[in-house]
């Protein structure tokens, strides 16, 4: 909680800040018809999710050259890749050189950036504990089903540097002058808040680790049904549990506890949040609540939210509302979600478009959204209840709406 307040009072903060007065400088000020939305000047910078998934591509390509290894990994699921990684065996058939290298490649990257959050929740898993996303997405790179992110950050890149130098040989005087400094600001601070999120995950898999060796041995003390139920108990009844199993008693039973918590969420699922705290909060005079949520139009058909990256595309939706249904995600659906973090960002390379319930113009979904060159709609605070998985639907990210 403390990281996360640094966070929030300090990169995310002046990310924010800094993004958000070059957007109304440039658009109340600068901008002309036909000149680039302000969204363009600050893409194709390479954040630590793209430096995680160009991490990934080298890690598929490198896999492409070992002829065996690479059609087995295309052959396989990424659920029995991720048993296959947990034995100490090689799978049968492949050079066990070969697959030690790999493995010894792959739990590099995870060691890198298997902190990656999927929320701020640390009970769920992160790619350190559950590899089978990353996998997934390296099965895509060698079945040709995603081009290279190479490319395509080169590509946002050249377009954002060719943008900003037609736009300084157009200006002159104070304009000019003003331009410059506020785009130097947001182009130096706008990526600083995804690497901040990246590293909010930094101490999980410790965590973790730690909590489901204290719930394994509650197990065993007859006290907790299965390890993960550790994750339902309150820091002062792990305590005292610890504290009597180092003492050799038998630590309170928390059957009834568990049960009774798991029922309450399993309610509180069934309630939307409220998009901002305190409600009507104001960020530089501005109605954050307005800016970042939406919400039913006079067609029923059609869902009003925040556009945050151009485009328009007709799509079978999927709605994913945590890593457990990521396996459910195919290429060239519209990704459809509560919200993402940075652990949701190899989902991008499959998906047409993003749909989400909560988000604004520099949340997570929308800086990468933008960063992939595919339409998001955000902040739309209904969406994972009005779309099913294979609905067709049209997302219009210029005009910020999705239509049933």
């Amino acid at each position: 909680m403390e990281m996360y307040t640094v966070l929030q009072t300090g990169p995310i903060a002046t990310a924010l800040g800094s993004e958000t007065m070059f957007t109304q400088v440039y658009n109340r000020l600068i901008k002309k018809k036909g000149d680039p939305d302000a969204s363009v000047f600050v893409i194709g910078f390479e954040s630590a999710p793209i430096q995680a998934e160009l991490a990934l591509y080298d890690l598929a390509e490198w896999a492409r050259n070992q002829n065996e290894l690479a059609a087995h990994l295309r052959g396989t699921s990424s659920a029995q890749l991720a048993a296959e990684l947990g034995s100490v065996d090689s799978p049968s058939g492949l050079d066990p050189g070969e697959w030690k290298q790999w493995k010894q490649r792959f739990e590099g990257h995870l060691a890198k950036y298997g902190h990656f959050t999927y929320d701020l929740d640390f009970s769920k898993a992160v790619a350190a504990d559950d590899p089978a996303l990353l996998l997934e997405t390296c099965r895509m790179y060698l079945l040709g089903k995603a081009g290279s992110p190479y490319a395509r950050v080169k590509g946002l890149a050249d377009r954002r540097e060719q943008a900003t130098q037609d736009m300084l040989k157009k200006l002159r005087g104070l304009k000019r002058w003003i331009f410059g400094r506020q785009l130097r600001d947001a182009q130096k601070y706008a990526p600083l808040r995804e690497d901040g999120l990246s590293d909010l995950g930094l101490g999980y898999p410790l965590l973790r680790s730690l909590l489901r060796e204290l719930g394994l041995r509650l197990v065993r003390a007859g006290t907790l049904e299965q390890p993960e139920d550790v994750f339902w108990l309150k820091e002062q009844e792990l305590t005292e549990a610890a504290v009597a199993l180092d003492q050799g008693r038998l630590p309170a039973s928390f059957f009834a506890a568990v049960r009774d918590r798991r029922a309450v969420w399993r309610a509180e699922q069934r309630l939307s949040p409220p998009v901002v705290l305190p409600v009507g909060s104001k960020y530089m005079g501005m109605n954050v609540e307005k800016l970042t949520s939406g919400g039913l139009t006079d067609d029923v058909h059609v869902i009003k939210g925040f556009g945050s990256s151009q485009g328009k595309v007709t799509a079978p939706a999927r709605v994913l509302l945590g890593p457990e249904d990521f396996n459910q995600m195919r290429p060239g659906d519209v990704l459809v979600a509560p919200l993402t973090t940075p652990a949701w960002t190899p989902l991008f390379a499959m998906a047409a478009a993003i749909v989400t319930d909560i988000g604004g113009p520099l949340s997570h979904s929308s800086i990468v959204a933008r960063e992939y060159g595919i339409p998001a709609v955000l902040g739309t605070a209904v969406a994972t209840r009005r779309i099913h998985s294979g609905q067709t639907i049209t997302v219009d990210g210029s005009a910020g709406t999705f239509t049933l």
